[in-house]
């Protein structure tokens, strides 16, 4: 049961310090957003100790979505439904472009006088 709790634990933390670099976080702004100590969660990215639930999952929130997701899809092995900014983002420049002039066209049209909130769905 040991050697099982530390492969997984070495696994979520590497997988955190990817996560670290592959978004560019900063270590000292994302410890301080958490409230844990720039030590404590460099040891834990180098693997020399270990978070409570707690810390982890103020590491989590401190961190930005797309970063989240990533790691957490990475953890599980499970890919999450893809969020429209992420799409959008990940799109080459001609569709970001045209997804822009759908979403400015749906707001040209829009009657600005109703209450009732942008359909997006329709304008696809």
């Amino acid at each position: 049961m040991q050697s099982f709790v530390s492969e997984n634990s070495q696994r979520y933390q590497q997988l955190f310090d990817d996560m670290m670099k592959r978004f560019h976080l900063e270590a000292k702004a994302t410890a301080e957003k958490a409230d844990v100590s720039e030590v404590m969660l460099s040891r834990f990215r180098r693997g020399k100790a270990d978070l409570g639930a707690s810390k982890l999952i103020a590491l989590l929130l401190a961190v930005p979505v797309e970063a989240r997701m990533w790691y957490l899809s990475e953890l599980f092995g499970v890919s999450p439904s893809h969020s429209l900014r992420s799409l959008i983002a990940q799109a080459p420049p001609e569709e970001q472009a045209e997804a822009l002039r759908v979403i400015a066209d749906v707001f040209a049209n829009h009657n600005r006088e109703t209450t009732e909130p942008v359909n997006l769905a329709k304008a696809v």
